[in-house]
């Protein structure tokens, strides 16, 4: 007698985490037309003695389906409270028998996206800090095979996929499993499990290299009109015929590839086959080439993508997990033009529409969770209208998980956010990644449906705890939004400001453990302020009470405009609150302007900062000054000093009569020659210990007597060419008639 499988969901297995709180619906397939029987058993891990009269324990499910002409089959099984204890789900059906064991209710978080998000834990280091025993035990990973399919088979394929194959939830004592998991993912799970006290499960969907139109459904598409259409004007719109002919392309490359191998063997060992350059060449020909570069057209002021549709709304109206308000996005034209659907025979892997919708997403159906979080890839920069692809992605989330609707506010589903990094800047267009991050952050605005964003614009130097650091960030914001009033929901931004004179006070949001200054002082870097000529400079800012920042600028009286860390670079950017959540960067309007270079040499604060020698280095601490003639010693003094943090103290050695020294401007991060509009006038200030007589000499400005005085002296030089400052380089020499000297420089400014 043939007996039929009892077939679960992929992501019903032994040592599972399934939703604490809500409706299970969990449907399999057996033999048809039977009885199929659900049994569950709950008892506790702690060594507890349980009474048989405590209902809470023991057989505390047994119901019983019937299966259809198919066999399918469905339970409902009712909410549950989260804890330690274990259950076990034992499902017969005639004489065949599944039972899962050791299974936990907790919360359940799902983590897909690329970049930083995606770094396994054998990549990764971890922050030095002591595991809790109790803690690690709580933790469970789902970690589907990083392609989500099953062995043997083709990349990619058009097909869904309704199961893994040999999938399974693992624990933390199962490590060379857990190589493979998520760094950030575990230290989300771990910090949510140690504040919560109760079962966190991963199920770690990241994918390096993916995008966000790899996880959007066609149904999703079909139902964002708009989205589709833009889809298709960027020529990434598959149906099933064109999806097909990229996969016999893919083919005809891997074995392009595998001749290519074999054919370098033949030359190595002599006996060379010319018939198989012939076929390399044949199967190269059909090998078109890489996505083009596309136009990026992000928001202004005057035209935004998301204040400029008709009938627009000032939210995205969730009712439910599933249903959104779609008014806002604007309706079909009929001359739409879909000028880009034709210009590629070929689309990577990355930017193919709905591949790991298919092949990761299906088999999850009806996985009841807590969140979710994102976190999108360099090449969406190239997408054209991101908040329509945002929208997708939530209504194909919110089609394949659980709740559907909820009753509770409390049980809806979260979806956090991570920003683009910095190191993902495009320096043909250094403000895409900012503008990308900007309207990324209005988007997460416009959701009622709880969320948050975090930033990691402030971690530039490669350092392999990133991605740990992340994971703790990420499990603050749930905590914040789901579990306590009292942490922040989100990276802290400006929420309000006051003008005081020619100073603006401003107050953010999520500072629930204040603000965390750079030093002692309260000193602040990375703010700007603009006047009337829309030229944003450094600026000044102050910590006032570890609540608010004042900043301001000497020379201009009525500022019209502030930014934050808005540039392609904020190294300087430094200012978190107490959960260690990193101001988002931010700027008031979006009028014209212009934005001064990297000019963090003129504050004399440090002898270091964070950038880039080439466009294709890693970030590094790179050297502001050096000296180009005589000999020096270049250093901080944080007590003679003017403004700031410090001051440079030059111990030098003349050549010649002349020490010179020079900030450092052929960094590719500085984007040299550098341009400073609206000034004609650089001033330094000098003060002068050994009290001789000297001179100081700028290039391309002129030069000035130091006086022999014992206090701080302002010399200001004008510009000798005509237009704005340019600087490729920005020589200073102190002329001594002495061989040695001393000098202190302080407050460098263009005015």
């Amino acid at each position: 007698m043939q007996v039929n499988p009892i077939i679960l969901p992929s992501w019903l297995t032994s040592q599972c985490v399934f939703q604490q709180g809500v409706e299970h619906k969990i449907e399999g397939v057996a033999a048809p037309s039977a009885t199929v029987t659900l049994e569950i058993v709950k008892d506790p891990t702690d060594g507890r003695k349980v009474s048989k009269l405590d209902t809470d324990y023991g057989v505390i499910l047994s119901r019983e389906a019937t299966t259809n002409a198919k066999g399918r089959f469905s339970f409902t099984i009712p909410p549950y409270k989260a804890s330690g204890d274990a259950y076990t789900f034992t499902f017969k059906c005639l004489s065949d028998q599944t039972t899962l064991t050791d299974i936990r209710c907790g919360d359940v978080w799902v983590f897909l996206g690329s970049d930083f998000l995606s770094i396994p834990m054998k990549e990764a280091n971890a922050t030095k800090a002591p595991l809790k025993r109790k803690v690690m035990n709580y933790l469970r990973f789902y970690l589907p095979s990083r392609s989500g399919l099953e062995d043997g088979e083709e990349i990619y394929s058009y097909e869904e996929k309704t199961h893994y194959k040999n999938s399974e939830w693992i624990k933390v004592t199962e490590t060379a499993k857990l190589a493979m998991v998520s760094s950030s993912a575990f230290a989300f799970a771990y910090r949510l499990s140690d504040q919560i006290s109760y079962p966190v499960g991963i199920v770690d969907l990241s994918y390096n290299d993916s995008t966000i139109i790899n996880w959007i459904a066609p149904f999703a598409m079909d139902r964002v009109e708009a989205l589709k259409d833009v889809v298709k004007s960027m020529g990434l719109y598959l149906d099933e015929d064109a999806y097909k002919n990229l996969l016999k392309i893919d083919e005809k490359k891997k074995k392009a590839s595998e001749l290519k191998e074999e054919y370098k063997e033949t030359i190595e060992s002599g006996d060379i086959d010319i018939s198989m350059q012939d076929e390399i060449k044949r199967l190269e020909g059909q090998d078109p080439d890489d996505i083009k570069p596309l136009d990026i057209d992000f928001p202004t002021s005057d035209d935004s993508s998301l204040n400029s549709a008709k009938g627009h709304k000032e939210n995205i109206s969730f009712t439910s997990a599933s249903q959104l308000d779609f008014d806002m996005i604007p309706e079909k034209k009929d001359d739409d033009k879909l000028s880009r659907a034709d210009e590629r025979k070929f689309i990577k892997s990355k930017y193919r529409m709905s591949i790991l919708y298919r092949s990761k997403l299906v088999p999850l159906k009806n996985l009841a969770v807590r969140g979710f979080c994102f976190s999108p890839d360099k090449g969406e920069l190239l997408f054209e209208r991101y908040d329509l692809f945002l929208m997708g992605l939530l209504t194909t989330l919110a089609e394949v998980f659980e709740p559907k609707e909820v009753f509770d506010d409390s049980l809806m589903p979260s979806i956090l956010f991570v920003t683009m990094h910095p190191n993902d800047v495009d320096f043909e267009n250094p403000y895409s990644v900012l503008e990308f991050n900007e309207n990324f952050t209005a988007f997460t605005k416009m959701l009622s449906m709880p969320s948050g964003i975090v930033s990691m614009h402030d971690m530039l130097l490669p350092d392999k705890t990133i991605s740990f650091i992340l994971g703790m960030r990420l499990a603050t914001i749930a905590l914040g939004t789901h579990f306590s009033p009292k942490m922040s929901k989100s990276s802290p931004e400006p929420n309000d400001i006051e003008i005081a004179g020619n100073k603006r006070i401003i107050k953010f949001s999520n500072l629930n453990s204040g603000l965390n200054a750079q030093d002692a002082t309260g000193e602040i870097t990375g703010f700007a302020v603009a006047g009337e000529d829309r030229i944003f400079y450094p600026a000044h800012a102050k910590s006032l009470y570890g609540m608010c920042v004042m900043v301001w600028r000497d020379d201009i009286d009525e500022p019209v405009s502030i930014t934050y860390g808005f540039t392609p670079f904020p190294h300087d950017a430094t200012l978190k609150n107490g959960e260690d959540l990193p101001i988002l960067p931010f700027r008031f309007d979006r009028d014209p302007a212009y934005f001064a270079p990297d000019l963090s040499f003129t504050h004399c604060d440090s002898l270091q900062f964070v950038g880039k020698r080439t466009p294709d280095s890693d970030f590094e601490n790179l050297e502001i000054y050096r000296t180009f003639k005589g000999k020096g010693i270049i250093s901080q003094d944080t007590i003679h000093k003017l403004t700031g943090i410090a001051s440079l103290r030059i111990r030098y050695e003349t050549d010649k009569s002349l020490y010179g020294f020079e900030p450092c401007l052929e960094y590719a991060s500085l984007f040299s020659p550098i341009e400073i509009y609206g000034r004609t006038k650089i001033q330094l200030s000098v003060f002068n210990p050994d009290q001789k007589k000297k001179k100081l000499i700028v290039e391309d400005f002129g030069e000035a007597e130091i006086k022999q005085q014992l206090t701080w002296q302002t010399i200001t030089l004008d510009y000798s060419e005509s237009g704005p400052i340019r600087l490729d380089s920005l020589r200073i020499y102190i002329e001594d008639k002495d061989r040695n000297g001393e000098i202190y420089i302080d407050a460098i400014n263009f005015i």
